[in-house]
């Protein structure tokens, strides 16, 4: 295992196995020290989460549940 994936076994982060693309796209682009994610929906075992605009249907602590479901998401893409 490398370090990356011993530190997210000690921390209890278990990365999803991504899900088919349904197109041909980027799913993110690191510039710097940012990641700019496109084009990712959070699919949880009963279906979609977190559809809708933030602050009008979606919450910011759901807002931040899904930008980190959404990071665990694409570390888990090759």
């Amino acid at each position: 295992m490398s370090k990356v994936e011993n530190r997210l076994k000690e921390l209890g982060i278990q990365l999803p196995t991504p899900n088919a693309p349904v197109a041909n796209y980027v799913p993110y682009v690191v510039s710097g020290k940012l990641v700019f994610i496109s084009g990712q929906v959070t699919i949880a075992p009963d279906g979609l989460k977190y559809v809708g605009k933030l602050g009008a249907e979606i919450s910011l602590d759901d807002g931040k549940a899904c930008g980190q479901a959404l990071r665990r998401q694409s570390s888990g893409r090759s």
